[in-house]
């Protein structure tokens, strides 16, 4: 068995090459009618799907390597969890199995570099799925191992997060998530401009506060690539997001058109295209692209080939459905306007590329319209705006969990 380890290790590094992410520990954590059951990975993975198969559920992920044991918590595992289970039935697909043996609550969710299911006796947690907090006591080092995987009962208290203070908004999901919002160009990078000279800098940024605030108001953190007049590069501004391990990338923006009656709202996510009005449009934006880390190939298709194993082209394309859909719906019911829903497109644009998350970008509307244009400078039209940009970001984050009982 011994002999055997380097093989088995190195084929599983071999399959977490050709994967998206690989899970690489896994911990139990207990206290009073609490279980919680972790699974790390060492990038993002793509979404769940859950099964219940009589009294096991079952966890799949695409695109998912394994650099655990088949029995990660061999020896470790205690009522109401049973024996525990995961496995590729197909290379690049991995597959969570969690028998339960006592009839209980449950919820699992996903966050953005870990799975964390939560078990609880029926009807004595009012909302698994709700913030906890975890005190780790560690009692001393961890063994050495290629893929840390303990029980941690004896060393974990879980409670729940403290009161809100008043009139704060408790946040709704799991796993406290960050949405980095990206106001477009900036600086000596005015973006498009109206006929009037509203520049695209300024509504971008004034549309990203409103959004900040809209999600902050909802209990749900935000961050800005910039909050003043400042230049930032393209591959800066991913960067960012991905140094603050944030869950959402959404960069705003306003369009231009050749046509001045063309009005509207769309949303973009990163891949290849050969539409010809999004390749114009692609080419305006990416004009910001400077740094040393900035490709030459202005088409961007050898990038893209390279980003298939590694970018959430489907996440992406599902939040860009929901803004498009949500901010239409919205500022139409809000100011009684009928606002051209032109859909989730994909785009090659150098401000998605890089982003270890799901990553959109919005364009708010055309300032080459005036009447367009008009409206957008309006503070009322800015955060209607925002306020169906946030409620599509928070239905797309809160798809990420699942409830039920066994």
């Amino acid at each position: 068995m011994i002999k055997r380890l380097p093989l088995l290790v190195a084929v599983m590094l071999l399959v977490a090459a050709h994967t998206e992410a690989a899970i690489t520990s896994a911990t139990l954590d207990r206290e009073g009618v609490i279980t919680q059951l972790s699974f790390a990975l060492d990038h993002p993975a793509p979404r769940f799907r859950l099964s219940a198969h009589g009294d096991e559920l079952w966890i799949d992920l695409d695109r998912t390597g394994l650099l655990i044991p088949p029995r990660p918590l061999f020896g470790h595992e205690a009522a109401p969890i049973g024996i525990v289970r995961v496995f590729s039935p197909g290379g690049t697909h991995a597959r969570i199995i969690v028998e339960v043996v006592d009839r209980s609550d449950y919820a699992i969710v996903q966050r953005q570099r870990e799975i964390v299911i939560r078990l609880a006796p029926p009807g004595q947690v009012a909302n698994l799925r709700g913030p906890l907090v975890v005190e780790r006591r560690e009692t001393g080092p961890y063994p050495a191992t290629t893929a840390r995987t303990v029980a941690r009962a004896e060393r974990v208290a879980i409670r729940p997060a403290p009161p809100e203070p008043a009139g704060a908004v408790a946040n709704p999901l799991v796993g406290n998530p960050l949405v980095m919002i990206d106001p477009g160009h900036g600086g000596y990078d005015p973006g498009t401009q109206s006929g009037s000279g509203i520049l695209e800098k300024d509504l971008a940024l004034s549309i990203a506060r409103q959004l900040a605030d809209a999600l902050r108001a909802r209990g749900v953190r935000a961050q800005l690539t910039r909050d003043t007049d400042e230049f930032i590069s393209l591959p800066e501004r991913t960067r960012r997001a991905n140094l603050a391990d944030a869950d959402l990338f959404v960069s705003i923006h306003l369009n231009s058109s050749p046509n001045p009656e063309t009005t509207g709202i769309e949303v973009y996510y990163l891949n290849n295209t050969t539409d010809r009005a999004t390749i114009r449009l692609a080419r305006m934006e990416n004009a910001g692209v400077t740094g040393a880390s900035a490709p030459r190939d202005g088409n961007l298709n050898y990038i893209l080939a390279d980003l298939r194993q590694n970018y959430k082209a489907s996440e992406a394309s599902t939040l860009a459905r929901m803004i498009d859909t949500q901010t239409v719906t919205d500022l139409d019911a809000q100011l009684g306007l009928e606002v051209n829903p032109l859909g989730a497109k994909m785009g090659p644009f150098y401000v998605l590329v890089g982003a270890h998350m799901p990553a959109v970008l919005v364009e708010c509307g055309f300032l080459s319209n005036s009447g367009e244009a008009q409206r957008l400078s309006s503070a009322q039209y800015q955060q209607a705006l925002a306020q169906g940009i946030a409620t599509a970001v928070i239905r797309y984050l809160s798809s990420d969990a699942a409830v039920g009982n066994l």
